[in-house]
């Protein structure tokens, strides 16, 4: 194994084959999650309690049957990916028996280990409390005592607020599709994504991985197909209360498998097609899928499986919905209905305002207007316009008698440009005013019904969705344009602004700080000790801006919003760029556990790539099985050596390395060869015989290999070698002559700008070996700017 690490920690696991990957995977990050993999663990196992504090999870696995599914999920999974698992198993017990630990760990003995299993109950873990049937609870609870206009309104899943567009290659910069993505969840110390390199002769990719569950999940780009998610608000479970305990029907408990076969196919996507298979094992969460490949292809699709009701059985399964996305077309889903065919998956889905606001920033700009580059689409995911306020603000506006310092506060908002950034102080006085109103319904005689439900089983657990503050928040927009009989709005803005009237004028990050959540809390037991420097952080944004950073009513607490920031570049994935809220270690006091928040947080974001280019002279004797083995390509054909044997391979690189105006190097990408340079000076060789030879020209052979590490990379590669050639302050030009007929390298050179010269006969580069046609090109020294 080889781990390299960026300037921020962010692993790159480079292994020899698929299952040695898996297992590295799981060895870095057991050094990395040590904590975070065991808690979740024994979560999946139901056994949580074993580290103190609360064992109210425990109960709730325990219903739902979290060890069993993970299980039975892991025997339904073919046999290969079984091994894949069982691997990433094995690597993770390797880790912690290399003394991988966290300060969390310290005063706890043996905890159990992983299980080949474990990584399919984590992802359960991640996901069992993802989609609405603690919403269908809290309905029912409640809705015989409310009017049926706000039972209607609070009686739905609260949107997650998380973002995803694809640009069509016709409206970028590179003429090649880019995809913009922000997940947003619960804050979490540890985050829950780790970002992630992974490499073998076999597959090569990027993306973000559930720490426990190998490979990576919901965001990827392996060099040819980038992915990413938002979930699609689909409504595929049912729960009931029978005999004190909780019966949760969902497509997993119904098929018997997880839906983690995906998996293995996702990593070793090419194309669009490929990835789009893959989502054919998905299950769920069900997700909005955007999908693009480097043939500019790009596809919006609904993965996972959504039951077909009939009364209260289910008969089989919803035809999914699936559009192509053209190349002139920019896709957005921001959980929202993005046409009629999604009226099969639920009846409720987030308002529109976060998709509408993407596609005009992405349509806007200067002289470029309508072309998209990466640093235009990641600012475009910090935007932290408030689309959702129109509603309220109008109430507000159009208030009259108001006392003096209330109209203050209203000329205060009338000329407010809409931003929640956290030093405004309109938008603090409008978060101010809504904390009030939201106060002020809770505690109307409207909502008396809604203020005494509690959950029915597992209370602790389900909490969060009986808190009535929070509901209120997400759909005061739709209760102001339309409130229920007996709900004096006007009265309570009025006294609202009484309220904030009152109180000093507060910028809005002082009541929007970054809250993120650690186990410790979920346990009662006391966080503080392992909570990261940044916590309190003030955050741009809010709940229906694009940065939706949401926070709890009445506190200065963000619990909930972008838990990464991605932009996907399908013409180089080189310049792909991401951020996390903290940071790749999940140990207190580590230099990079919550070194990322400024790039995540001002969206400069950290570029993808973390590989090492390097170079190494040939060992005639060493590589000579590996370069034979390049030759025998088909690609390698215009070398003319596929019919030599290992040892004259050999014998040849010898000669080549006697002759003092000749060079040959490998090319290394995390020391893993990809590739062959050599060079040689056109006044000592024949081969400059056969063209007007100048002054501080350099002659060169390229031979990049068919090698799965190379996916993606060849831009950056060549990149690389040219800054190498071109270090020598003589080298003035570089000499190329590959075959006349060899089309792919003539177009790779000129589209690094190459001009071409004569075509002519010219002597092969190695001794006894036959002349050929060559296409002369030369490349010149760029200017220094």
């Amino acid at each position: 194994m080889s781990v390299h690490r960026d300037a921020h920690g962010i692993p790159r696991v480079r292994s020899a084959t698929l299952l040695d990957l898996a297992f590295d995977q799981g060895r870095v990050t057991a050094h990395d999650r040590a904590w975070q993999l065991t808690v979740e663990r024994l979560r999946g196992e139901g056994r949580v309690g074993v580290l103190g504090g609360s064992a109210a999870w425990d109960a709730f696995a325990a219903d739902l049957d979290v060890a069993g599914t993970a299980q039975r999920g892991f025997a339904a999974l073919d046999a290969e990916s079984q091994a894949f698992f069982a691997a990433y198993a094995d690597g993770v017990r390797a880790g912690f028996a290399e003394g991988a630990t966290s300060p969390e760990l310290v005063s706890h003995g043996d905890l159990g280990e992983w299980q080949p299993w474990s990584s399919l109950a984590v992802y359960l873990v991640q996901h069992v409390l993802f989609a609405g049937f603690p919403t269908k609870l809290w309905a029912a609870s409640v809705e015989p005592g409310l009017h049926p206009r706000l039972a209607t309104l609070l009686g739905v899943e609260p949107p997650h607020g998380s973002n995803a567009f694809a640009v069509g290659a016709a409206r970028t910069t590179t003429g090649l599709p880019l995809i913009g993505a922000d997940p947003h969840r619960v804050f979490e110390s540890p985050g829950i994504y780790q970002q992630v390199g992974l490499s073998c002769d076999e597959v090569d990719v990027v993306g973000l991985a559930f720490p426990g569950v190998p490979g990576v999940q919901h965001f990827g780009h392996t060099g040819h197909v980038a992915w990413a998610v938002t979930h699609a608000m689909a409504d595929y479970q049912d729960a009931s209360v029978v005999d004190g305990h909780l019966v949760v029907r969902t497509p997993t408990s119904e098929l018997g498998d997880v839906g983690l076969g995906a998996i293995l196919p996702l990593l070793r996507a090419r194309t669009v097609d490929d990835v789009d298979a893959a989502l054919e094992h998905w299950v769920e969460p069900v997700n909005n899928v955007l999908v693009a490949d480097t043939t500019g292809r790009v596809l919006h699709r609904v993965a996972g499986r959504v039951p077909v009701r009939s009364g209260g059985a289910w008969t089989g399964w919803v035809d999914l919905p699936r559009i192509e996305v053209g190349p002139d077309e920019v896709a957005v889903t921001a959980n929202d209905r993005t046409d009629e065919r999604w009226d099969a998956l639920a009846t409720r889905f987030a308002p529109p305002w976060r998709r509408d606001r993407i596609a005009s920033l992405l349509a806007s700009g200067g002289a470029d207007a309508g072309l998209v580059d990466v640093r235009r689409a990641a600012s475009v995911l910090t935007d932290h316009h408030d689309a959702a306020g129109a509603a309220l603000l109008g109430l507000l506006l159009g208030l009259d008698d108001l006392p003096e310092r209330s109209a203050a506060v209203v000329d205060l908002l009338r000329a407010w440009d809409g931003s929640m950034a956290a030093d405004s102080v309109a938008a603090g006085a409008y978060a101010a005013v809504r904390d009030a109103v939201v106060a002020a319904v809770v505690a109307d005689p409207v909502l008396a019904p809604a203020r005494s439900a509690a959950p029915p089983v597992h209370a602790e657990v389900l909490a969060p969705w009986w808190h009535l503050p929070s509901r209120i928040a997400r759909v005061l927009p739709d209760l102001v344009r339309d409130p229920p009989p007996g709900l004096d709005l006007d009265e309570i803005a009025r006294s609202a602004l009484a309220q904030v009237a009152a109180l000093p004028d507060q910028p809005w990050g002082d009541r929007h700080r970054l809250t993120p959540i650690h186990a410790h809390a979920e346990l009662r037991l006391d966080p503080v000790p392992y909570l990261p420097s940044v916590a309190g952080t003030p955050l741009d944004g809010d709940v229906e801006c694009v940065a939706a950073a949401a926070s709890i009513p009445g506190t200065d607490m963000s619990v909930s919003g972008p838990i990464a920031r991605i932009v996907w570049d399908l013409s180089d994935r080189s310049r792909s760029r991401w951020a996390v809220p903290l940071g790749a270690s999940g140990i207190v006091g580590d230099p990079h556990h919550d070194d990322q928040l400024t790039s995540w947080k001002d969206g400069t974001l950290l570029p993808v790539a973390s590989h090492t280019f390097s170079l190494r002279p040939v060992s005639p004797v060493a590589d000579a099985s590996l370069l034979h083995g390049w030759f025998t390509e088909p690609r390698a054909a215009f070398w003319g050596i596929g019919t030599r044997s290992p040892e004259e391979v050999g014998d040849i690189y010898a000669w080549i390395d006697e002759q003092p105006h000749l060079t040959a190097s490998l090319a290394l990408l995390d020391d893993h060869p990809v590739g062959l340079l050599q060079t040689y000076d056109p006044f000592v060789d024949e081969i400059g015989e056969h063209y007007d030879r100048r002054s501080g020209d350099l002659g060169v052979h390229l031979f990049l290999a068919s090698d799965a590490a190379r996916a993606g990379h060849t831009a950056e590669l060549t990149a690389y070698l040219l800054e190498q050639v071109f270090a020598d302050p003589a080298v003035v030009r570089l000499v190329l002559e590959p075959d006349v007929d060899n089309a792919a390298s003539i177009a790779l050179l000129r589209r690094l700008g190459a001009e071409l010269g004569p075509v002519t006969e010219v002597p092969a580069p190695m001794p006894d070996l036959p002349a050929k046609k060559a296409q002369f090109a030369f490349l010149a020294r760029r200017p220094e700017r």
